[in-house]
């Protein structure tokens, strides 16, 4: 068997990372968890080398993805609600990448919220609740 991963999602610390991973072996998944020992060493440099990433085989990689959509938490209201898209009504929703421009890079602040839906790829600005 050839050594080629994907990597599926990364997280901020090793215990988010080893509760992804019980969910992913529990459907016979093989994970692998690159940089965690790193991170637990020193967990400050997690941002610095991105995180603990969660890494399955090649040929797991669409079982793997599906898989973690289901599992992965989305964004919700002031309320506690899950935001739902306005195109397609489904709630499946993440916050969008900021934008390009050198203005946002650099004040990354000033830009507005936005959401992306996973379904639709719909990105668009949240509603005042």
């Amino acid at each position: 068997m050839q050594n080629d991963f994907y990597t599926v999602a990364t997280f901020e610390y090793t215990a988010e990372a080893q509760v992804m991973k019980g969910r992913f072996e529990s459907q016979g998944i093989e994970v692998f968890l690159r940089d965690e020992y790193t991170i637990d060493t020193d967990p400050m440099v997690s941002h610095a080398i991105g995180g603990v990433k969660l890494q399955v085989h090649l040929q797991d990689k669409e079982v793997s993805i599906e898989l973690y959509n289901e599992l992965r938490e989305y964004e919700k209201d002031m309320k506690g609600n899950r935001i739902v898209c306005p195109n397609c009504e489904k709630n499946r929703i993440i916050i969008a990448p900021l934008k390009k421009s050198i203005f946002y890079m650099l004040f990354p602040f000033l830009e507005p919220k936005r959401y992306e839906c996973i379904d639709c790829g719909e990105i668009f600005k949240p509603k005042n609740n």
